[in-house]
This record gives C-alpha cells, sequence and structure tokens, in this order.
C-alpha cells in the first residue's frame, strides 16, 4: 500500500471541525474578559493556552497513528481499571454539563431577538443537533461546519473593521487596564481550546481515513490550522473588548456577557455592527453544539465496545446513537434542574482529567508501545511536561475543599 501524499489544504478536515467544536461561548467570554480587564497583554497567556492544547491534541493523534488504537484502547489495555473507570464517571458528568452550557449559550441570541425564551430555543437547538448526527456522515458534517467557521470568521473580523474604520483603534488600550492576576492567567492558559472534544479528534481522523505512521504530518498541518484559527479568533475577540466602553459592567456573568459586548458594539458602531457580531456568537456557540453532539458519542461508543471486549459500530451503531440522545435529554433537563450532586462530582474529578490525559500521553508516546520512529519529539515532550505542572497547580486550586 503507498504511502499518502503530502497534505494539502484540501486534504485538512478534523482540524476544521475540532477549531469549530473548541470556539464556543466559553472562549469568547473569557477572552472578553481577558481584553476588558487586561487590554492585549495577556496575548501571550492565549498564545502559551493554545500551544499546549495543541501539544495534547498531537499527542492523541500520534498515539493512534503510530499503534492503530485509540487513546481509549491504550488506556484500557495499559492502565488500571479504577483510573478508565474514573475517567468514564468525568465522562458523564461532562457530557450533561457541557451539553447543557452549550445548548443554552447558543439559544441565548435568538432569545434576545425573538419573544420566545432560552428553554424553547435551547430545546429547538439541542434536537437540530441530534438530527444533524442521527442522519449525515463525516463528509456532510464537514461541510456544514466549513460554513459555520466562515460564519463566525466573516462576522468578528467585519466587526473588528467596522470598529477600527468607524471609531478607530484606540492603540493606548492595548495595555493592562487593571493588575495582571497569576490564577486568571494561569486559567486563561488552561481553559482555552476546549477539554474533552480534544479526544473526539483521533475518531475525526479515523472517519476522515487517517490510519498508520504516513499520515502524521497530514495530522501535524491539520492541527496547525486548527489551532492557529482558535488563536485568531479569540485574538479579534480580546481586541474587540479593548475598544468598547465596560464602565458599569458586570465582567462574571457568563455567557449573556456576549450579548452585553453585542450591545456595546452596537452603541460604538451600530444596529448592523450588533447584528454581525450577534450572528458570529451564535455560529460559534451553535457550532460547538453540532461538533460535541458529532464527537463525543464516538468516546461513549468506543469505551462501551471496549469494556465487552467487540469492535466499536460508530455513527450508526446503537452506542453512538444512543449517547446523542443522552446528551440531548441531559441538555434539555438541565433547563430545569442541575442536581447538586452532580456538580460536585464535576468539579472534583473534572479538575483531574487533563493532569491524567497529560501524564499518560507523556508516558505512553514514549514507551515500548510506540515504535522508537515515532516517540514524541522533545519539543512536544517540554510543552506537556511544562503544561501537565500547570494543570495540577489549576485542579488544586478548583477542589471544593
Amino acid at each position: 500500500m503507498s504511502e499518502p501524499s503530502r497534505p494539502t489544504f484540501r486534504d485538512l478536515g478534523p482540524g476544521l471541525l475540532l477549531a469549530a467544536t473548541g470556539i464556543g461561548a466559553g472562549d469568547m467570554v473569557g477572552a472578553t474578559i481577558a481584553g476588558a480587564e487586561y487590554g492585549l497583554t495577556l496575548v501571550w497567556a492565549l498564545a502559551a493556552g493554545v500551544l499546549v492544547k495543541l501539544a495534547i491534541t498531537e499527542g492523541v493523534a500520534r498515539w493512534q497513528l503510530a499503534t492503530g488504537r485509540t487513546i481509549l484502547e491504550g488506556w484500557r489495555d495499559h492502565l488500571p481499571v479504577a483510573a478508565v473507570v474514573a475517567f468514564f464517571l468525568y465522562f458523564m458528568a461532562w457530557s450533561y454539563f457541557v451539553s447543557s452550557a452549550l445548548v443554552a449559550a447558543s439559544a441565548l441570541v435568538p432569545a434576545a431577538l425573538t419573544p420566545v425564551g432560552v428553554p424553547v430555543w435551547g430545546v429547538a437547538h439541542a434536537g437540530a443537533a441530534l438530527a444533524m448526527v442521527w442522519v449525515g456522515r463525516y463528509a456532510g458534517l464537514l461541510n456544514v461546519m466549513k460554513v459555520f467557521i466562515g460564519m463566525m470568521f466573516a462576522a468578528v473580523l467585519a466587526t473588528v473593521l467596522l470598529i477600527i474604520f468607524r471609531t478607530g483603534a484606540d492603540w493606548m488600550t492595548i495595555g493592562a487596564q487593571a493588575p495582571l492576576s497569576v490564577p486568571y492567567t494561569l486559567s486563561l492558559i488552561g481553559g482555552v481550546g476546549g477539554t474533552v472534544t480534544l479526544l473526539s479528534y483521533g475518531y475525526w481522523m479515523r472517519e476522515a481515513g487517517w490510519t498508520g505512521t504516513g499520515h502524521m504530518a497530514f495530522a501535524r498541518a491539520d492541527l496547525l490550522v486548527s489551532f492557529g484559527m482558535v488563536f485568531l479568533f479569540a485574538l479579534a475577540m480580546i481586541f474587540l473588548s479593548t475598544q468598547i466602553s465596560w464602565s458599569g459592567a458586570i465582567l462574571d456573568e457568563g455567557p449573556e456577557l456576549a450579548l452585553l459586548l453585542g450591545n456595546r458594539i452596537g452603541a460604538e458602531i451600530g444596529v448592523l455592527g450588533r447584528g454581525i457580531f450577534l450572528v458570529g456568537f451564535w455560529g460559534a456557540a451553535f457550532s460547538s453544539v453540532v461538533g460535541v453532539w458529532h464527537g463525543v458519542p464516538f468516546l461513549f461508543d468506543d469505551a462501551w465496545h471496549l469494556w465487552q471486549g467487540q469492535s466499536p459500530t460508530g455513527q450508526r451503531g446503537g452506542a453512538y446513537r444512543t449517547w446523542a440522545v443522552v446528551m440531548t435529554a441531559a441538555a434539555v433537563s438541565a433547563m430545569f434542574i442541575r442536581p447538586v450532586w452532580l456538580v460536585f462530582a464535576y468539579t472534583v474529578v473534572g479538575s483531574l482529567f487533563f493532569p491524567f490525559v497529560i501524564a499518560t500521553l507523556l508516558w505512553m508516546n514514549n514507551s515500548r508501545f510506540v515504535d522508537d520512529r515515532w516517540h514524541s519529539p522533545v519539543a512536544i515532550n517540554a510543552i506537556l511536561g511544562a503544561s501537565l505542572l500547570l494543570y495540577v497547580y489549576l485542579a488544586v486550586r478548583s477542589l471544593p475543599f
């Protein structure tokens, strides 16, 4: 079998899905707060966070292409059962919280523009995402997500240009507006670009037909484009928030902050600018819903069948569709009730997710399980090692006791 040719832009795909999924309401809010509080001072922290997530996802891709097994298979074969069970418990709690948060965020814009409330729009968005992954395939979904990516970037960049040309960029605001906070800076580094969705990258590679080490160059190029887009989008959001007057604003109100930013943009450059920005916000929020609904059930499908010693059945299988339905039901129910015990479990176990993933990648990708030629390069190991220390610190800080 011949080796694949060198990658071209037309070959990219899994990374586009990852970018569309990873750029969501949370990143927009985090970047907005960073810009409003600190100007462009924290751009370096944004870049560091993107580099960390790039190294993690590269490690996931490297393991799968070098061994022919998913990261979940590697954990099952080489880790204690308790560690795998702990991850699965976290995965269930994460699915509940993230599905509900993403759906609620995507419903904000239409709820703000119509008399229909967030719960109704949330149900509609969750149902639409379920329908898309129920009947769609990878190639079709990729085309849809390309449209969302174009919408997101066109809207945000158009807003930036309108701000520059209609008001003039006030470059005096690029410095810190408040004393730098070390905990917030570390949290910005740790929070950009997604969490469990990074693991979906391996399944999107599989859907794209990327197998074997001959596709390693494809994955590298794909991930560089993906996280480059994440960085540029977040940078544009930081810049936008530096050009807005935030007097009297509350900067800790969650996704609603993006609506506040839209209103402030409207006050600066008019209703057209507000509308363009809100379209971009909605595109970013809903594309995250669609990406999570498509990518995350692959993890459940893999875990369910591995536990039984069977091969995963994929997107048309019962396990995949079951988890897509579960996430939809969770997102709808979370609009009315949120169990306290699940909040506690999510906080405790979730704080350990990235240290767990990074530690296993450092071990497995430099072990005898991977051919010596495909061990992680020194630069990736250095980034992962430094990020492990960061995430351990953030994990300790996030524990509720």
